[in-house]
């Protein structure tokens, strides 16, 4: 079995200083789980720790349902980073892509050796790795989406209750009122279906999940700096080359370049516009908490405790060896 330490928590908490400071002592390599960092031509608005003009080190591939996908890594400190720039910004990175991707990195990290470390706050792309469910390999139906893809919220739901009511009402809020989430619940629901069944996944991995939190003023402060920041340092250039790219496509989506097209369209000003993107971190890193908070399994530290690299070194040391 396979040994995978996970440092997760809230955006702005430190993770990716402290998992390259865990790397270097126990020799592992870093694993991103952010859902916009694994997409190309976002490096500054979605916070990558390279600078412009590094190149990536390595590079294999991964076929997934007939489509190959770069797995490249990039050097944070001397520490290999992998799933930046995995998928085009005109592509979708689905759980299970995401699954795929992280699942072959994290093989090729152990087989030389090394510790891997995802890192990242993408809670849902952390479990497709750690608790993958059963639906995870169910195929995407491009036929049945060239349909869901035209109808409305309220229509998918109504579709989804007369197809599987019962995995309508285990969805929460915020997946109800998914339009993509709701899609993909009707392609299980369907398949299923057809097939009636489902192959049960061993698990083959043995996770130890390390967690930082901070106070909440502390966690606002680190935001907005970071925002205004990612500003001034070439955000607003990657937005205008994201163009006119269709607002359904989950990239577009990506915290800050709806502030950062208002601006650029007049309709904000260059203050109103940061302070709309600081609003969007600081809720998305509010639903960060709630998420992770769930689980019971993560041991938390206190980003800002003293000797907070050396504590948790002690801890995973413990757990590793």
């Amino acid at each position: 079995m396979i040994k995978v330490l996970v440092i997760a928590g809230p955006t702005a908490s430190g993770k990716t200083k402290l998992a390259v400071t865990i790397a270097k002592q126990l020799h592992g390599e870093l694993v991103s789980a952010d859902s916009r960092q694994i997409y190309k031509g976002l490096d500054v608005i979605s916070g990558k720790d390279i600078r412009p003009g590094d190149t990536p080190t390595h590079q294999q591939t991964v076929l997934f349902r007939g489509e190959t996908y770069p797995l490249v890594t990039y050097q944070i400190d001397d520490i290999p980073v992998w799933l930046y720039d995995a998928v085009s910004p005109h592509e979708v990175c689905s759980i299970s892509l995401y699954h795929a991707l992280a699942q072959s990195a994290i093989t090729d990290i152990s087989s030389r050796g090394k510790l891997p470390i995802i890192v990242g706050g993408a809670g849902l792309y952390i479990r497709s790795v750690t608790d993958a469910p059963e639906t995870i390999d169910v195929p995407i139906d491009k036929e049945a989406r060239l349909r869901w893809d035209t109808l409305s919220r309220d229509t998918l739901q109504k579709e989804l209750e007369n197809i599987d009511p019962i995995r309508l009402s285990r969805m929460n809020n915020s997946d109800k009122n998914n339009p993509r989430r709701l899609i993909r619940a009707l392609e299980v629901s369907q398949w299923l279906k057809r097939h009636n069944r489902l192959e049960k996944k061993e698990k083959q991995l043995s996770e130890l999940w390390i967690g930082l939190r901070s106070d909440l003023s502390d966690m606002e402060y680190n935001i907005r700096k970071r925002v205004r920041a990612r500003w001034e340092n070439g955000a607003i250039d990657e937005v205008k080359k994201l163009g006119n790219m269709v607002t359904n496509m989950p990239v577009v989506s990506a915290l800050g370049i709806e502030p950062i097209r208002d601006y650029l369209s007049h309709q904000k000003t260059e203050e109103e516009a940061l302070e709309a993107w600081e609003k969007q971190e600081i809720a998305y890193a509010k639903r960060q908490i709630v998420w992770f908070k769930k689980n019971k399994n993560i041991r938390w530290f206190d980003s800002r405790q003293d000797y907070l690299a050396a504590l948790v070194e002690k801890e995973v040391r413990e757990w590793y060896t």
